[in-house]
């Protein structure tokens, strides 16, 4: 029995070690590390109070151009006096009141009319203008490509935001060809900055220690 608790005590202290191995104390790398044995950063305790201190710029509301202004004049003073006609009125605060208006989409019917040519009797069709075939105008095109491409929203998402907030019934499929567009027209900007970054001599920095030190001449030759 005391052999066998010599094995077992020399076993869990080999294990202890293992668990306790992280890229500090070994070689294994940074990714392996559990983010839940890092140690917790205590806080330096300050003697400032919180919010923003003396001489701190503020950072305010800017007020935004108004449609309508709807200005008040007072209706009672504390000692009872209600009337205040023709007295000198001074503004001392604006209050800001901003709200969404309902989105109103500029819908246009074209009518495609078809006749017999007097000439030959074919049946002759109006064309639809190029800038129009697509079904959906410039801007409605770059607010879709804006949610499925920068914001990363879904096909689906995008469908639901279309329905519920712009009233538009719109196809997944749709959408799909009106990001394609969208990629067809930034094409030749992205085209133009990939020969930007491949014939730099620079293209990035990398700010970690190890690789600034013995990579300087390899990021100094664009690689």
């Amino acid at each position: 029995m005391q052999q066998r608790l010599e094995q077992m005590e020399k076993r869990l202290e080999k294990l202890e070690v293992r668990t306790q191995k992280n890229s500090k104390n070994s070689s294994k790398p940074p990714s392996s590390d559990s983010p839940f044995n890092k140690p917790k950063r205590k806080k330096k305790k300050s003697n400032r109070s919180k919010g923003g201190q003396k001489g701190h710029p503020g950072h305010q509301q800017q007020l935004l151009e108004p449609k309508q202004v709807h200005p008040l004049l007072p209706e009672r003073c504390t000692c009872g006096h209600t009337n205040f006609n023709g007295l000198p009125m001074t503004p001392f605060y604006t209050h800001q009141h901003i709200e969404m208006p309902e989105p109103q989409m500029d819908i246009s019917h074209w009518i495609l009319n078809q006749c017999d040519c007097p000439n030959c009797g074919k049946i002759v069709k109006a064309e639809l203008p190029p800038s129009v075939q697509a079904g959906f105008g410039p801007r409605l095109t770059a607010f879709i490509a804006e949610l499925s491409g920068t914001k990363g929203m879904s096909r689906n998402d995008v469908k639901n935001l279309c329905e519920s907030v712009l009233g538009i019934n719109i196809s997944t499929g749709a959408i799909q060809k009106v990001i394609d567009r969208a990629s067809e027209a930034l094409a030749p900007a992205y085209e133009k900055i990939g020969q930007t970054a491949r014939s730099s001599k620079c293209n990035y920095i990398d700010e970690t220690s190890w690789f600034k030190n013995n990579n300087l001449n390899w990021l100094g030759h664009g690689q």
